[in-house]
């Protein structure tokens, strides 16, 4: 066959749905980031101002509840909040400044500090060698800039005079330095106020943007993503604000300088998901390594951030968030790196609620559910997808692992009839579909093997010749569900014993003694067809002499009279070879006889 031009075999794959939805997908989230990236002067005041009026509407609800006018409230909550952050602005400026202040006198106990340091690490080479490097690199740095011209080799005289507005220079240069920041604040203000009056509207104008023809989704979608971030910014203010305070009060309380300072820092870094707090720790570390004559001084400090942050962020944090976010740790991680590229230290503290926003919205909305897929913390496959899954990959200990809550509340049955035979019923499935072949079939049978010898209790049984007989049908599917029946006689406590894997092939049958033989269950997974079945019992019926046969199916066993569903034949088995004698007396005539040749 003549192979397809280059040309068209490409345009063929772009044509190809699949192909063509993951180069829109492609595009459009390309486009998403570039939008991020380049409109965040605007995008991230109106994400601090959403964020912001979040947290404050609460108050501002609650303010109303005791009569208090909605412009009163909303103005009386947005000025505390600011003013409260605008105190706090001032006593970190005040502590940073008396900080910088005192660091001179230190500075010679931090040196003796950074020199037995450097003779601590292989004679201190690597660390000279590199301030070299550093001072050679400032020297080239430091020379006037050469001409590349290859016409003349003189330098090219640069006269720089600086602009002197004489008294208002200092003015003018703190005004430069503040203009930006002011007027983001500004603007994060002016917002909040516009949010807060205009709650109602914006809420409608949003559920309309949606449309109004399934308004129960749309609504459902805004109050859980405003409960949810509401309810994870307060709780984490406030335990981020009182792990702050707990650390800056044991740094007073050693003699750390500008303890508030680092309280503060603490509680603001928190925000920063996994690396905050390590991030907070390591300017107090250096002060206290800076002040104290020793080393103790800066292992006291660690010891004391570290132990902290372990109590609030094993303890107190699950806790009180539990499940509140609802978010995949690897998702927080992913997340906190996507917006700190896109959005640097603020897209960090951001990067929690708007994930918490998107999750949300997948939830929410059909189109997006892969956002819910992505990043939340529910299991996306049911327990008998999972289980087939892990038998596919020949992983038997992850399958084991399912049964484990199982096992603890001894509903090992149960675990057979809800997970494991499920995940043999979607193997069957896909045997049928054509596409398991039986290579596939034996890995996931050995693997089911494999699972159950890692779970189920052994057979503990006294030492006698087993008065059960299981036999599997042909094929490595009805094999695994043969296994499944004898875990499942394991748990009733029946002494069985189980022929290999295509024992009645034609032309074969193992060499055993049946006389002490009562019972033989000729297994299914999924009940077959007449001709089969009546094919499988003609051949077995001759060789088990005196015993009864018992056909037990997974499945359909209603197709077939003379079929038996698991537990109905566990429950005619007998548990001891005393019960046995009993049992087979009282049967007649045996099954096997009432079963058409």
């Amino acid at each position: 066959m003549r192979p397809l031009p280059a040309k068209v075999f490409r345009e063929s794959i772009l044509r190809t749905p699949g192909s063509q939805d993951l180069a829109n997908g492609l595009v459009i989230f390309l486009a998403v980031c570039a939008i991020l990236y380049y409109g965040q002067p605007i995008l991230i005041p109106i994400v601090l101002a959403i964020l912001l009026s979040l947290l404050l509407a609460p108050c501002v609800k609650l303010l109303q509840m005791i009569h208090i006018p909605k412009p009163a409230a909303i103005i009386s909550v947005v000025c505390i909040a600011f003013a409260i952050l605008f105190a706090m602005t001032a006593v970190l400026a005040t502590n940073l400044t008396r900080l910088a202040g005192d660091l001179p006198q230190y500075e010679s106990n931090l040196r003796e500090k950074a020199r037995s340091l450097k003779f601590a690490t292989s004679g201190g080479g690597t660390i000279e060698k590199a301030a070299n490097v550093l001072k050679d690199l400032q020297v080239e740095l430091q020379q006037p800039q050469q001409s590349l011209t290859m016409n003349s080799n003189k330098p090219i005289p640069v006269e720089i005079r600086e602009t002197n507005f004489g008294p208002l220079d200092p003015v003018i240069t703190a005004v430069a330095i503040l203009i930006h920041p002011m007027t983001q604040f500004g603007i994060v203000l002016l917002m909040v106020v516009l949010i807060l009056f205009n709650r109602e509207d914006l809420r409608n104008r949003l559920i309309r943007l949606a449309g109004t023809g399934d308004i129960h989704r749309t609504t459902t979608a805004l109050d859980d993503a405003g409960q949810r971030l509401s309810q994870l910014f307060t709780t984490q203010i406030l335990i981020n604000g009182l792990t702050g305070a707990f650390i800056g009060v044991a740094l007073a309380f050693i003699g750390i300088p500008g303890a508030i300072l680092w309280g503060v820092l603490t509680a603001v870094m928190r925000f920063v998901p996994y690396v905050g707090t390590l991030l907070s720790a390591v300017f107090p570390v250096i002060i206290a390594a800076a002040i104290g004559e020793g080393w103790s001084l800066a292992l006291m400090t660690i010891a004391i951030i570290f132990a902290v942050e372990i109590i609030v962020g094993q303890v107190l944090e699950p806790l009180f968030f539990g499940k509140m976010t609802g978010i995949s740790t690897f998702a927080i991680v992913a997340s906190a790196a996507f917006w700190a590229a896109l959005w640097g230290p603020i897209g960090l503290i951001l990067a929690t609620p708007l994930t918490i926003g998107l999750l949300v919205i997948g939830r929410n909305i059909e189109s997006l559910n892969f956002f819910d897929v992505l990043l939340g913390s529910e299991p996306v496959l049911t327990p008998e997808h999972a289980f087939y899954q892990r038998l596919l990959a020949s992983d038997p200990l992850e399958a084991a692992e399912q049964a484990d809550a199982y096992l603890k509340d001894e509903r090992l049955d149960d675990f057979l009839d809800e997970v494991a035979v499920p995940g043999l019923m979607l193997a069957n499935h896909d045997h049928l579909r054509g596409v398991l072949s039986v290579e596939r079939q034996t890995i996931v049978a050995h693997s089911f093997s494999a699972m159950l010898d890692e779970v189920w209790p052994e057979d503990k049984g006294e030492e006698t010749a087993a008065p059960v007989l299981l036999v599997a049908a042909h094929g490595p599917l009805n094999f695994a569900a043969t296994l499944a029946f004898s875990a499942l006689l394991k748990t009733k406590n029946i002494r069985h014993e189980m022929l290999a894997e295509d024992a009645i092939a034609p032309g074969k049958f193992p060499q055993i003694d049946m006389a002490k033989v009562g019972f033989v269950c000729l297994c299914y997974l999924t009940a077959p067809s007449d001709a089969k079945h009546n094919y499988v019992l003609r051949r077995l019926t001759p060789l088990v002499k005196e015993a009864r046969v018992l056909s037990v199916t997974w499945a359909g066993s209603g197709d077939h009279a003379e079929l038996l569903s698991p537990a109905n034949a566990a429950s005619l088995l007998p548990a001891t070879s005393a019960k046995l004698e009993k049992d087979s007396e009282a049967v007649d005539p045996p099954l096997a006889q009432a079963v058409p040749a």
